[in-house]
């Protein structure tokens, strides 16, 4: 018996360490302020660490961090798509098309061929 509750601890540990990975890379590269996603990165996980090592007790460890996991994905899912940033030129416009009767125009299409620098 005491080998299934390690077991399922150890199951409970490593989902809850692949949620964290999720949510320091969902805050590493969706952060909105560019300068502070990697500092705010760290951060999380550093306060996400600290804490699972002064709290006492399994459940409230793994609790605290599923709630950190939830915060980050109940922030992560109020983000909104934009087409207002930087692009580059090549693909700052997005694809369109014109349809006049059985006659269809595409504009802004972007056919390209990328090749490596040793083609």
């Amino acid at each position: 018996m005491r080998l299934l509750k390690v077991l399922g601890w150890l199951l409970v540990w490593i989902v809850l360490f692949l949620c964290l990975i999720w949510a320091f890379c969902a805050i590493y590269f969706d952060l909105p302020f560019a300068a502070l996603r990697l500092p705010g990165a760290i951060l999380f996980a550093l306060l996400v660490i600290i804490a699972v090592f002064f709290v006492r007790g399994q459940g409230l460890k793994a609790a605290l961090v599923a709630a950190a996991f939830v915060i980050v994905s109940l922030w992560w899912w109020t983000l909104k798509p934009s087409n207002d940033r930087p692009w580059q030129p090549d693909v700052a416009q997005t694809a369109w098309a014109e349809i006049n009767r059985d006659e269809i125009t595409l504009h802004n299409v972007r056919n390209c061929d990328y090749r490596s620098e040793t083609d």
